[in-house]
């Protein structure tokens, strides 16, 4: 009992601060990219990270409350740690794929935004 419940704690923290750190990152580094995307208006801007940041989280929330439980008997703090990386692992996963997928559906947007191919560098 006591490894499981170590299980629960060391599950929540990680995740909690892997999502509370990036969320910070992401915000603040996607500004640039977003006022790029929609020719500096800010209220779109505004808009849209307020979106994506929502949407980060209810993802992320989402993944950790279903991926939460365990059916693992623990018999070590070994046990405990494999079992966290693990899932933090899919975690990390699950949140690349979608970051790949959102930068990708921006930059299709920004594309179709502004069709002028880039000048050749000579």
């Amino acid at each position: 009992m006591v490894y499981t419940t170590a299980y629960y704690v060391a599950y929540l923290i990680v995740c909690t601060a892997l999502t509370a750190g990036l969320a910070r990152v992401l915000h603040a580094a996607g500004g640039v990219f977003l006022r790029d995307c929609f020719s500096n208006r800010v209220e779109m801007v505004r808009a849209v990270a307020r979106l994506l940041d929502i949407g980060f989280y209810l993802v992320s929330l989402g993944y950790v409350a279903v991926t939460y439980r365990t059916d693992s008997q623990f018999s070590s703090i070994v046990d405990v740690s494999e079992a966290v990386i693990v899932k933090f692992g899919f975690f990390l996963i699950v949140l690349g794929f979608l970051h790949v997928f959102n930068l990708l559906i921006l930059a299709l947007f920004r594309a179709r935004r502004d069709p002028s191919p880039p000048a050749a560098v000579s």
